[in-house]
Parts: C-alpha cells; sequence; structure tokens
C-alpha cells in the first residue's frame, strides 16, 4: 500500500508477526532506475530491517528493460539491504496516475502479452544474477477483471496468457474487478465493485499447477479461515492490506490463529511494542536526521484505534511527529528539548488506560471476537462512533466474562482444598 507499507510499518509488523509475509508499498521501476546513485531514496525504498523477511518488493512499471534494470538494482541492493523474497509487478492499482498517465498497474490486465513481457524480462534479470546471490521469485498481482471485461473467462484468459509465455506461476487476485473509465475514483475501487472469491476459488480449482493468494475484502481472522476454507484449502496465501493499517495489533494473533505458534519475541503487549518499535525509530533517526520522525512515528498512530483513549493516543503521536519541525519551518535538533524517541512514547502511553497498555494478546484477541460478534448480530457497519460504541459493548462484556472464569476457578480451587483437608482430617 502505497505511503503505508514502507520498511518501518513493515518492521512493527514482523514485531507483531514473526510469520507473516510483508510486501513493500509498491514502487516505481522507473523511480528506482532514475534515482540509482540518490543513496536516500534508494535506502528509503530498497532498505529492509534485519527482521523483516520474507518480504516482497513490488515494482510497477510497463516497460520491460526498465523492470528488469529495476530487478537488479533491487538485488544488488541486498548486500546492504537483505534480500527480497520476491518481486511482484503490480498490475491491479486502479489509480488514475498509473492506469491512465503511466498506463501500468490495472490497466496492464488488457495488455497479457506486454505482462508477460515484462515478468519474462524481470525473470531473466534474477536469472542473471550472481550464483551466491538470492534468487527472489517473480509473480503478478492483478485484479479480477477491467472494466467490462469482468467474466471469469476473461480472467482465465488472462492468467493463461501470462503463464504460457512467461516463467511465473504466483498471482496474488484482487477478488474485484478495476473500473478505469474515469468515473471512479481509488476509493470507489476498492469498495464499489462486487467482491467475487468464487473467481479466485475457481482458478485455484481449475489451475493445480499455479499458486493463488486471495486479496479484497478480508478485515479479520474470521474472514482469513473462511476464505481459506471455501477454496477447499486450496489457497496459498490471504493478503491484507487497510484492516492492519487500521488495527495492527488486532492481527497480533496471527501465529497462533493460523499456524499454532506463540510468538517467542518478548512483545506480549502494546507496551512491549512501543518500547522495542522505539528502539528502531531511534537507531534509524540517528542514521536519517530528525525529519524521519513523521514516518517513523505514522506505523503507531492506529495502535488503539477504535478504543477508549485511542483519539488522545492519536494527538499524541501528532505531537511528537510535529516536534520534529517541517521542511518549511525548519528541522528540530535531533532530541531539542522533546527528549528521545523512547521517553516521547513511553510519555505518550500514559494517556491510555493502564489495562489496555499491558493487555496480552490473547485477551485483546477474545475482546476483539466479542466485538466481531456484536457487529455481526447488530449489524454495525463502518467506522467512528458507532466501532467505539461497540468497542465498549465488547469491553464490557469482555470484562464480566473474565470475572466469572476467575470465580468459577477460585470456587473450584476451594473446592479441591477442601477435599484435601477431609482426607488429610
Amino acid at each position: 500500500m502505497m505511503e503505508y507499507t514502507d520498511r518501518h510499518f513493515r518492521h512493527m509488523c514482523r514485531l507483531i508477526s514473526p510469520r507473516m509475509e510483508l510486501w513493500s508499498e509498491m514502487v516505481t521501476a522507473n523511480a528506482i532506475v532514475n534515482t540509482k546513485e540518490d543513496e536516500e531514496y534508494q535506502r528509503r525504498f530498497l532498505q529492509q530491517s534485519p527482521l523483516e523477511n520474507p518480504t516482497i518488493l513490488q515494482l510497477g512499471g510497463s516497460d520491460p528493460s526498465s523492470l528488469a534494470e529495476a530487478v537488479k538494482i533491487a538485488c544488488d541492493s541486498q548486500s546492504w539491504s537483505g534480500s527480497w523474497n520476491g518481486i511482484n509487478l503490480n498490475c491491479g492499482c486502479p489509480s488514475d496516475k498509473v492506469s491512465l498517465k503511466g498506463c501500468f498497474g490495472a490497466r496492464l490486465m488488457e495488455s497479457p502479452t506486454l505482462v508477460s513481457e515484462c515478468v519474462s524480462s524481470m525473470s531473466n534479470a534474477v536469472s542473471s544474477l550472481p550464483p551466491a546471490t538470492p534468487k527472489p521469485e517473480i509473480s503478478v498481482k492483478c485484479r479480477i477483471g477491467v472494466d467490462s471485461n469482468d467474466s471469469y473467462s476473461d480472467l482465465t484468459n488472462f492468467i493463461e496468457s501470462v503463464t504460457a509465455n512467461s516463467p511465473v506461476k504466483t498471482f496474488q487476485i484482487h477478488a474485484r474487478k478495476a473500473v478505469l473509465d474515469g468515473t471512479f475514483s481509488p476509493v470507489d475501487n476498492r469498495t464499489i465493485p462486487p467482491l467475487k472469491y468464487e473467481y479466485v476459488y475457481g482458478l485455484c480449482r481449475d489451475y493445480p499447477d499455479l499458486e493463488f493468494h486471495l486479496n479484497g475484502g478480508v478485515m479479520s481472522l474470521t474472514q482469513v479461515r473462511e476464505v481459506y476454507e471455501g477454496s477447499e484449502e486450496k489457497l496459498k496465501g490471504v493478503m491484507i492490506g487497510r484492516s492492519i493499517v487500521s488495527q495492527p495489533w488486532y492481527w497480533s494473533n496471527l501465529d497462533y490463529v493460523l499456524y499454532g505458534e506463540v510468538p517467542s519475541n518478548g512483545v506480549e503487549s502494546r507496551r512491549d511494542l512501543v518500547l522495542k518499535y522505539a528502539e528502531h525509530a531511534e537507531e534509524e533517526e540517528k542514521i536519517e536526521g530528525v525529519k524521519a520522525r513523521r514516518r517513523l512515528i505514522r506505523p503507531l498512530v492506529n495502535l488503539f484505534n477504535g478504543e477508549e483513549g485511542g483519539k488522545k493516543w492519536r494527538q499524541k503521536c501528532d505531537e511528537i511527529m510535529q516536534s520534529a519541525g517541517s521542511k518549511r519551518k525548519g528541522y528540530a535538533d535531533r532530541d531539542g528539548d522533546h527528549g528521545s524517541l523512547t521517553e516521547l512514547l513511553t510519555e505518550a502511553l500514559k494517556v491510555m488506560p493502564e489495562e489496555a497498555v499491558e493487555r496480552s494478546r490473547f485477551d485483546t484477541f477474545e475482546l476483539m471476537l466479542l466485538k466481531e460478534k456484536i457487529i455481526k448480530e447488530q449489524g454495525v457497519e463502518g467506522g467512528g462512533g458507532g466501532i467505539d460504541k461497540v468497542a465498549r459493548q465488547a469491553k464490557a462484556v469482555w470484562e464480566a466474562e473474565r470475572k466469572e472464569r476467575e470465580r468459577i476457578m477460585k470456587e473450584e480451587d476451594y473446592g479441591h482444598e477442601d477435599e484435601a483437608l477431609q482426607k488429610n482430617g
């Protein structure tokens, strides 16, 4: 997601889940090629933190030679940035800047032959890398169709053309079509065209030798399991976008729910997450300077989204970002009168209820499941006040259930003690 899934957001996500596959924001091939001597730009878009892998680099473009050169530059950067597990060609972005002026993104679905040329060129670039260099897999992310070319047969024609004329075997499918006639905004294209998961399930069924990942409309771990089961467990992955940006801590149980694993990285609460992330942010600020502070703090803004005190937390994050100054008004000293990022974030946590800051992964998941249940039962949609009201209601139910469990456990403990006393007596 452009302007969101930068390397700092990905670092936070890796602290939340050691298992999830991370994706870069889309970077245009021309931008990488034209700034290959610009260390700051290359660092911003191509560097990874040591924790990040597995990570996929997503490229935008429609010129095979530029895409190939961008792949080489990205792979050359692996000596100092960490290796990419895959490099993806975006054929799904509906933005006017991309589909009209740039003639790539979702517009490429109208030209499967060109897509084949692009990914073949990218694959050749990977094959030409030195033997010791890690070889990322090339894949394609696309929609189920474009404008009136939105039938299942149109989609299969695209898949068959690309795979017949290139080495690509992996596709990430956004299960909506893209409307590119100028009547839909990018937001409209994310919400108005109906989701057709059955198209993606059909691809899994009809092309068992290929790998398909589903994207679009999946907002919870419950839905992840539902779509996976809907594919008869043939999907290779489920892609989450805006949900993890809007409620990142909710996904802290992903490893346990999907893989049966409990992360052992020391991040058990949001306090742990903020303080560990602050270590990364301080190291980055030493290198990039205080001007990077806004990018460094932005991943944390939605950490308490929809909860009591969440608005105050966002305001505190905004204050920290503003403490850096600006390009127009001038940047502040790295620490200045404001303190280190660890100190600033520790102070910001004080606006939140202690119980929320210290709430464990599992307690958070229980609470979120209750919230989902209430939303489903009451038909609540959208965000803002409605979701805040549901959050308060879910918390009240959760606290009552927790107290009842504690009461029962105490009674059972007392019962065992009485039995022991009677036997000893």
